[in-house]
């Protein structure tokens, strides 16, 4: 009897000895997920910092992509006599000089040349020349392309577009006409510098001109303006005809194309796209000209054929 009770009182003291040592090999879980309550870390939730920033990770995820499709984004025509010509090479973009290649004889031709290279073989001579849409000046000996859109009261920034001078602003036309102090195009100016606008017309979203009151409007179409008070007419770059306002090409879009817009053409079977006009497949080289036929060259306005190059150059 008396070794069962001696045995029961050595198991007890095994176990407090080793009891300590058991309770410091457990982890502790609480440590590793950081479990603690909320008063004792502002801001993190009931689970602990490391479950949240967890699901965050899991949840957060990044709104949709913010892009727009290209082929929604409409392209506008450009007017031919300010495109890069297909003989054309540009040599440097920011002092707008192109490369061409011409007959040797015809180089002085050409406001203010550069010639680069000759070639023998072919007769031709590589000159650079201000690109399309830009006239050629000198200025202290070195040449100068600047922009030509043919604008009043603004300047050329690039070919056929006009920036006003200040003072001015661009109406529905795209021209600059005088802004208040200066005067208001059909109003007038006071000295506060307000605009106040006469009989049948009202003050454009700027409120720096007024254009013409057609009270019944004039359709939907973007062809149609209101160009007086109650008349309606054609916008800028459409023309009135008998089927209405029809758009206009500036040059023709030629005998083997059709002026589908503003400035754009649409060529028939045959004829191809060519430096903004639509030309046909001919044999002649016809730079600064149009190819009507396999054998025809029409040279542009201040162009002459020459005949041993195919070229259309200056006269």
């Amino acid at each position: 009897m008396w070794l069962r009770d001696l045995g029961i009182r050595l198991s007890f003291f095994h176990l407090m000895v080793c009891l300590p040592s058991i309770y410091t090999n457990v982890p502790n879980y609480s440590d590793r997920y950081n479990r603690r309550p909320v008063s004792q870390d502002p801001g993190v939730g009931t689970y602990g910092r490391g479950y949240i920033e967890n699901r965050q990770l899991s949840y957060n995820r990044p709104g949709p992509a913010n892009f727009q499709d290209p082929r929604s984004v409409e392209l506008q025509p450009k007017r031919r006599e300010y495109l890069i010509r297909s003989h054309e090479t540009q040599s440097d973009r920011g002092q707008h000089k192109c490369r061409i290649w011409v007959p040797p004889d015809t180089v002085e031709k050409y406001q203010y040349p550069s010639v680069i290279q000759t070639d023998q073989a072919n007769r031709l001579s590589l000159i650079e020349v201000c690109c399309t849409g830009y006239s050629a000046s000198r200025l202290m000996g070195v040449t100068v392309c600047r922009a030509q859109c043919g604008c009043q009261n603004g300047s050329c920034k690039i070919p056929g577009e006009c920036e006003c001078y200040e003072g001015f602003v661009r109406n529905d036309n795209g021209d600059c006409v005088f802004a208040c102090p200066l005067g208001c195009q059909n109003g007038q100016c006071y000295l506060d510098g307000s605009c106040q606008c006469d009989p049948g017309y009202k003050l454009d979203e700027t409120r720096r001109f007024c254009r013409p009151i057609c009270s019944s409007g004039c359709g939907s179409s973007p062809r149609h303006n209101c160009t007086e008070p109650e008349v309606c007419g054609c916008s800028k770059g459409y023309q009135l005809t008998d089927d209405g306002c029809q758009p206009v090409c500036e040059p023709d879009c030629g005998i083997g194309g059709l002026c589908k817009d503003n400035n754009l053409c649409d060529c028939a079977p045959g004829y191809n796209l060519r430096d903004g006009v639509c030309q046909a497949d001919c044999y002649q080289k016809c730079n600064n000209g149009v190819c009507v036929s396999r054998n025809r060259c029409i040279c542009d306005p201040g162009y002459a054929y020459h005949e041993q190059s195919t070229m259309c150059v200056p006269v």
